[in-house]
This record gives structure tokens, C-alpha cells and sequence, in this order.
């Protein structure tokens, strides 16, 4: 097989792949598209009543939460990235 030969087989290969992962997941697809047309149609959430200020732990301790959901480890790196 010439390089022409596989680079295409690989694109048609590829595209195939594609097309059945999107078959696969249209139902989420259009729940997801529903889901956002009704929440389209909701009210506005009223604005957060004012809070006291945070201390310095509850500072330190929402940025640490937050990091972690934010996939960065306690040396404030991104697992699979580079440093």
C-alpha cells in the first residue's frame, strides 16, 4: 500500500469512527439541545444575598476545592500537562 493509499484508507477509517460515535451519542446529543431550549425559557436566578467575608482558611480552602475540580494536583499542576 503507497503512502496515498493509507493516508486515505486512515481518513475513511477515521471518518467512520466518527460517524458512529455521534450515531451513539444523538440521543444525548438531543436530550442535552432540549434540556437548553427549556432552560432558555426559565426566569433568571436572583442575585446571591451579600455574604460576610471569607477568612483566610475559607479563602485558601474554596481556591484548593476548586482547583481539585479544576483537574490541578496539590503542586498546582494539570495531570497530562506539562509543568
Amino acid at each position: 500500500m503507497d503512502v496515498s493509499a493509507y493516508l486515505v484508507h486512515a481518513a475513511t477509517r477515521q471518518m467512520a469512527e466518527s460517524d458512529a460515535i455521534e450515531e451513539q451519542f444523538a440521543e444525548v446529543d438531543a436530550l442535552i439541545a432540549r434540556a437548553e431550549r427549556a432552560a432558555d425559557g426559565l426566569p433568571a436566578e436572583p442575585a446571591p444575598e451579600p455574604t460576610a467575608e471569607l477568612t483566610e482558611q475559607e479563602r485558601r480552602d474554596v481556591e484548593e476545592a476548586l482547583g481539585l475540580v479544576h483537574g490541578r494536583d496539590r503542586r498546582g499542576r494539570r495531570p497530562g500537562h506539562a509543568a
